[in-house]
């Protein structure tokens, strides 16, 4: 995309990315700094439906295994969002998710210094199975933990 935006107006945040930065409610954010899996925060995000529990305990667990804490905020858009400001170290799902829920976050992480990609370590793409954002400093510890989940679903939320 050329620009992305996602409005909280519950949260009175708004983060918009140009391409080159990423902004939010006006200040320039960038992904976290920090190379510790152990004292990341990092998110299983989309929602696997109740047949797929199994894989939602499986992410739960790869992560919790390798990662310092858990989060989840329940809206892809928000999780990404986080991970572009900070908030959250890396953000995982072996599912194909849809544009609207990924494109701008994927843009907002980008433009904030931070890595995107499939399943693979192939850099993410709209019709990409499985996305796997990070600071960078992390994500091969999360790309770890994604293949783990991965059963080769490619549902979508």
């Amino acid at each position: 995309p050329v620009a992305a935006a996602t409005d909280f107006p519950a949260l009175g945040d708004v983060y918009w990315t140009d391409g080159d930065e990423a902004h939010r409610s006006g200040e320039r954010v960038t992904v976290s700094t920090e190379a510790d899996p152990e004292a990341c925060v990092v998110a299983p995000t989309m929602w696997w439906d109740f047949d797929a529990r199994d894989q939602y305990g499986r992410a739960c667990q790869a992560l919790a295994e390798r990662f310092g804490d858990l989060r989840r905020m329940g809206c892809a858009q928000a999780e990404l969002a986080a991970v572009a400001d900070g908030s959250l170290d890396g953000v995982v799902t072996n599912l194909r998710a849809h544009p609207w829920d990924t494109v701008a976050g994927v843009a907002m992480i980008r433009a904030a210094g931070g890595t995107v990609t499939d399943l693979s370590g192939e850099r993410w793409r709209h019709d990409s199975v499985g996305l796997v954002a990070s600071n960078g400093r992390v994500h091969d510890t999360l790309l770890a933990a994604a293949r783990e989940i991965d059963d080769g679903n490619e549902t979508s939320d």
